[in-house]
């Protein structure tokens, strides 16, 4: 991929951030991967971009931004909307990868006290469950 190209992949994702969560980062450096999927960098003077792809942010979808784990954990720190907060037994539900009611619609981090447990996709009726089947617990 160009510089060009890695450019607007930086714009996207900051605007797509700031429209569904409110929040703008400044100090990470996004790169776009097979699939829509982006990784997340902190820029630094080495030129070692080739060398990683950082970490698994979230993914370009048709209908907006899907935050990974790690991508809801770093934007929910900052975020001045879309952040719902669950309680214990909702919390447990989520992370054995289970969907859970919410009257939301659209991409949302949830978050459970000081914990983000990643990013679900209401419809009104419920909050649709991303956590990939190795991570869930048992």
């Amino acid at each position: 991929m160009n510089k060009n190209a890695n450019e607007d992949v930086q714009d996207v994702i900051v605007e797509l951030l700031k429209k569904q969560f409110g929040v703008k980062l400044n100090k990470i450096n996004f790169k776009r991967m097979g699939k829509n999927r982006i990784y997340a960098f902190k820029p630094c003077d080495l030129d070692i971009q080739e060398k990683h792809s950082g970490i698994y942010f979230g993914t370009i979808e048709k209908d907006g931004f899907r935050l990974s784990i790690e991508g809801s954990y770093i934007v929910g720190r900052e975020a001045k909307k879309g952040v719902i907060e669950v309680k214990k037994d909702e919390a447990l539900r989520w992370m054995k990868g289970e969907d859970i009611e919410g009257d939301v619609k659209g991409y949302v981090i949830l978050k459970w006290g000081n914990y983000y447990l990643g990013c679900g996709k209401g419809n009104g009726k419920v909050i649709r469950n991303f956590i990939p089947k190795s991570r869930r617990i048992k």
